[in-house]
């Protein structure tokens, strides 16, 4: 379905692009005043053709515009350039529309195994993980001394800020790397040691730092504190405690359930751990006419939280499962 909107979406930019070429070239025609009716009839009937052609082609934009610029770009003024512009504005649009349409689909599909995630960290005594993040600046995280020990930890990510679009890159667009969670404890900036240093050491080291990033040796203790929960097919993402109930998510705006039922067996709360295909269930409901399901429905206690959790919701589920029984059908079948 992604695929089919994507070419959709690059066939009314290429007409949108065409009609703007056309629209240059008569301009330029008419600026130019050609000698004859019949050298008119040859420009503009030769750019229609180009379109055409490239458009039949489903070579969208790039051959439709560089054929169109061969007629207008000798003939005239600004305005053809402008029009040309105009086409190809909108086919940029359009296709970064569909790049934010398909990335849902990316994320509902593409999740790595927990050795993949592993793989990405060192893991050092003390049940912990230390890895590096690099992170534009401004870094769009709070830092805050721990409470009760030395040492400086991330408190809070703010929305749509460069961690949180790390984060998104790493989690989402399935790029390598590790993501940030709250409570990571920053262990280096750009190299320095800062670890058990109190905040009022680490932050000018932070500001004074040259270049358009900072790259930051972070630490985690993988067996405590809160877990970073995906939620699939939207992409949406909440960081939780363990032993939290999933439709806290709802109740903070972060991700939409849908109740069908009182029982707990409509499946329409359900979803899919990706990773070894735990089902969760995000309602309460119980009836004493049918006992409710025993699916879990808190955030595990002993999750290792270098891993993500990724939590797809059970349409989707349903279209994996079925997805995947028909490529092995087809791998038995060769």
């Amino acid at each position: 379905m992604t695929r089919r909107w994507t070419r959709l979406a690059k066939a009314i930019a290429a007409v949108l692009a065409m009609v703007a070429c056309r629209v240059a070239v008569n301009t330029s025609v008419f600026l130019s005043s050609p000698s004859t009716p019949r050298a008119k009839g040859k420009m503009v009937g030769a750019a229609h053709l180009g379109g055409l052609k490239s458009f039949s082609g489903r070579h969208c934009t790039p051959a439709l515009v560089s054929q169109s610029a061969t007629f207008s770009l000798p003939l005239t003024t600004g305005s053809a350039l402008t029009a040309l512009l105009v086409g190809m504005g909108a086919t940029v649009c359009a296709l970064r529309r569909c790049h934010r349409a398909a990335v849902v689909r990316r994320c509902a599909y593409v999740t790595y195994s927990p050795k993949e995630w592993v793989s990405r960290v060192k893991m050092v005594e003390g049940d912990r993980a230390v890895f590096d993040v690099v992170i534009p600046k401004p870094l769009g995280l709070i830092p805050a001394n721990f409470p009760n020990r030395p040492g400086v930890g991330v408190a809070r990510i703010n929305p749509d800020g460069n961690t949180d679009a790390l984060n998104k890159k790493v989690l989402i667009d399935n790029e390598p790397g590790m993501f940030v969670l709250e409570g990571d404890e920053v262990l280096a900036v750009n190299g320095q040691t800062v670890e058990g240093k109190d905040l009022e050491d680490v932050a000018p080291l932070v500001k004074a730092s040259e270049g358009d990033s900072i790259t930051l040796t972070l630490c985690r203790h993988h067996g405590v504190g809160p877990v970073k929960v995906v939620f699939l097919p939207s992409g949406a993402m909440a960081t939780m405690k363990r032993g939290a109930e999933i439709r806290q998510a709802t109740s903070v705006g972060v991700q939409e359930v849908s109740y069908s039922c009182q029982e707990g067996w409509c499946k329409s709360c359900w979803h899919t751990e990706t990773m070894w295909g735990t089902v969760f269930r995000a309602c309460d409901a119980s009836s004493p006419k049918r006992p409710p399901p025993k699916n879990p429905r808190t955030i595990p206690a002993n999750w290792v939280n270098v891993l993500p959790l990724f939590l797809m919701n059970w349409p989707e589920s349903l279209k994996r499962a079925k997805k995947m029984a028909g490529g092995k059908v087809r791998a038995s079948g060769a």
